[in-house]
């Protein structure tokens, strides 16, 4: 059951980046959207914390590198979540610091970032370790 949620998380992880490099503009325009109406992260919210409780939980290993993140990302899923469904206007402003073209590049970089740690996740868990 680990080695599947680390498949699965590895793999999402993978396509969110790659989602938020092509669609950027797309992106930006939801993050406006969720400013404008923060109640609607609320569900959202409630979603990230049952992700988040599920990949910490069943992977739950703190003795080698990868599993230690993967275990991490799922607590900080979980609190991002509870955050979200508590209080979800909190995590809105930084959609009006970066407006335009600046929001853009921000998702671009972020999606840069997201695909490349979970393609590293990919390779690291499914093509060196065999695991599908």
């Amino acid at each position: 059951m680990q080695a599947t949620v680390i498949a699965v998380f590895s793999i999402s992880l993978a396509l969110l980046g790659l989602s938020y490099l092509l669609q950027a503009r797309a992106w930006a325009r939801v993050y406006v959207e969720f400013e404008s109406h923060p109640q609607r992260l609320v569900p959202t919210g409630f979603l990230m914390i049952a992700s988040g409780l599920f990949v910490a939980l069943v992977v739950n290993d703190w003795s080698s590198t990868w599993p230690i993140f993967i275990t991490a990302f799922g607590w900080l899923m979980a609190a991002k979540g509870a955050i979200l469904a508590a209080h979800p206007g909190l995590l809105t402003p930084f959609a009006r610091v970066l407006s335009g073209e600046g929001l853009v590049r921000y998702i671009r970089l972020g999606g840069l970032l997201v695909f490349g740690l979970g393609s590293l996740l990919v390779w690291e868990y499914l093509l060196q370790a065999r695991l599908v």
